[in-house]
């Protein structure tokens, strides 16, 4: 039996040979209280990995880090050959000393491995930042569609009747089939023989009359997540599968379903067919079900945030078709804004929505539909806004012109808060109504903010609202909270990241919202440097990962979710990637000083 346990980062990348190679060489070493196992400048020869007890890390007097069991230190000095802190015993340790010449041997020959040492930050936080444990192997987001089973095709000829299609599905055990019509191709499916059955279509007709030509289609390449989306979007069962543009099978939902093990499609199509607010209230509870699977399988909150984004949008739009009459909903339009409209809002939280309404109607139950959408998701478990930010409040529900003015306002008396609702709406997504009348809003934006170079510096800002809790030594700097100390995710890390995407955003004119697909686009059209840009992609997904972790840590214990995390009790290699994430928020909001001249305010 092994004596080192290999099942936590990132020894848990290594190969069975690996692991006994590595375990031949390691050697078991004792500590007394205040022992010195690494000293300022001393040169590094082994990496140290706790078996047990304490091991405080110090920067002149200053303790930096405390190292427990299976962390281990100092991955940084084996690299650079030495250390500028020292390492003391706190409580008597007993230590694993694995040697440097080993460690570096496997690195190149492991680069999953040798990332912990080597790796750029965006490649280590893209390589490491998933935990192992109860992670499977073959995550959502590395199946693509040629892993699962699909179907075989069945083609029929457009000229083929009606009967003759029947007799094929029926021999084939097929619900669907390919219709062929010279370069066209279409589908014909059990639902389209419902319909003709329902018309009194004879036998005889050509099922070329009577299938769909506009097919969507997905590449046996494309990962699997992106069926799912496509299927939970569009709300349909299948799909048809291409290869090199032709079509080679068909996708099921029931498929999808069976590799996935979960029931996000069939949330989708409960959330289609609810009849009251009280059946609605019940499917909601079904996402954060829903999130915490996706999150154990490995899925990652950039996609986690776009698949609760679209059942989000399909439970508000619902409640909103039940709550509202018909006249109403055809002339307003429902946004959702700030981390909702932006697609990270995985966990629920505080509401922020709002309302534009097309000029010249005035519904006599406006205000009375807008109190009971607002109450029904607090029902559904999205509490109110503290600040408001709720159709419910007059405010936030009003006409175009009225959102014209209140943009113009925005714009040209920019004072704290006028930055502060203006940063929420240009997050804003349309989630039922005439969505024209949000795109409209957005183009006057854009016209109010022609020529207007100083407005971005005052908008950009807010990056300078809360300090990045990493000191010059990258120590993790934590505040004393209830007997805990604690660092807050959100403050410290994510907000400055998202806000300052938000604000080039806002210059260059992107028209994503999502701060991942913002910071691609910007990379693109050459705004923001292509390496920074991968690194605060990376940096952004680990540190939302871990506040999604903390969240349903949270939840499970009856508490609602925060931001907050204790450093220490992460593991090393959390540590290491926090440290370094934090690092990617320092150097990103620097540049973003020196773009806007923050220091001339």
């Amino acid at each position: 039996m092994s004596r080192f346990d290999f099942n936590f980062p990132p020894f848990d990348n290594l190969s069975p040979a690996e692991r006994e190679q590595l375990e031949s060489q390691a050697d078991i070493a004792f500590f007394a209280d205040e022992a010195v196992v690494i000293g300022p400048e001393q040169a590094i020869d082994a990496l140290y990995v706790v078996i047990k007890g304490v091991v405080r890390e110090m920067a002149d007097e200053e303790v930096v880090a405390r190292y427990r069991a299976q962390d281990s230190f100092d991955a940084r000095a084996l690299v650079a050959g030495q250390s500028a802190h020292r390492f003391i015993v706190d409580e008597e340790a007993l230590l694993y000393v694995l040697p440097r010449a080993a460690l570096l041997t496997l690195t190149e020959s492991n680069p999953r491995f040798g990332a912990f040492f080597f790796a750029s930050v965006s490649e280590k936080l893209g390589l490491l930042a998933q935990r192992a444990g109860h992670r499977e192997l073959q995550t959502l987001l590395t199946a693509t569609v040629r892993d699962v089973a699909y179907r075989q095709p069945v083609f029929v000829s457009a000229a083929d009747s009606v009967r003759a299609v029947a007799a094929a599905m029926k021999a084939h055990k097929s619900k669907s089939v390919l219709v062929r019509d010279g370069e066209r191709l279409g589908i014909f499916t059990t639902t389209d023989f419902r319909d003709i059955v329902l018309d009194a279509v004879p036998g005889d007709a050509p099922v070329g009359e009577h299938c769909q030509y506009q097919l969507l289609t997905i590449d046996s390449g494309d990962f699997l997540f992106n069926a799912l989306l496509l299927m939970t979007r569009r709300n349909i069962r299948r799909l048809v599968v291409t290869e090199n543009g032709q079509a080679v099978g068909i996708l099921a939902q029931v498929d999808v379903l069976s590799y996935f093990s979960n029931h996000s499609h069939l949330i989708a199509q409960q959330l289609e067919r609810a009849a009251s607010l009280d059946e609605l209230a019940r499917i909601a509870q079904q996402i954060t079900r829903l999130v915490q699977i996706l999150s154990e399988h490995g899925v990652k909150p950039p996609q986690l945030g776009r698949l609760v984004q679209t059942l989000n949008g399909r439970l508000f739009a619902r409640a909103w078709q039940l709550i509202v009459p018909a006249e109403l909903a055809a002339n307003s339009c429902l946004l959702v804004m700030g981390s909702e409209g932006r697609g990270e809002q995985i966990l629920k939280t505080d509401q922020d929505n709002a309302l534009i309404v097309r000029d010249g109607c005035e519904h006599p139950q406006l205000a009375e539909c807008c109190q009971a959408f607002s109450a029904a998701l607090a029902s559904f478990g999205y509490p109110p806004c503290p600040g408001g930010i709720m159709v419910s409040n007059p405010a936030w529900r009003l006409s175009q012109s009225a959102w014209r003015d209140r943009i113009h306002r925005w714009i040209h008396q920019p004072d704290g808060e006028a930055m502060m609702q203006l940063a929420i709406f240009v997050d804003a997504d349309a989630v039922c109504g005439e969505a024209g009348l949000l795109t409209q809003a957005r183009a006057y934006l854009q016209q109010q903010l022609q020529d207007n170079a100083g407005f971005f510096s005052r908008f950009a800002r807010a990056i300078e609202q809360f300090d990045t809790p990493l000191s010059l030594f990258s120590h993790l700097q934590t505040r004393h909270r209830d007997g805990r100390d604690t660092l807050d995710l959100k403050k410290g890390g994510i907000f400055p990241l998202v806000h300052g995407l938000r604000a080039l955003a806002l210059e260059y004119g992107v028209a994503e919202t999502g701060s991942q697909a913002r910071a691609q686009r910007l990379a693109e059209m050459g705004r923001l440097e292509a390496g920074l840009a991968s690194d605060i992609q990376e940096a952004l997904s680990f540190l939302l990962e871990l506040k999604l972790e903390r969240g349903l840590a949270e939840i499970a214990l009856g508490r609602p979710a925060t931001s907050l995390i204790e450093p220490e009790q992460l593991s090393t290699l959390e540590r290491d990637l926090l440290k370094d994430a934090l690092a990617v928020v320092k150097k990103f909001k620097t540049q973003l000083r020196h773009h806007y001249r923050l220091g001339n305010f």
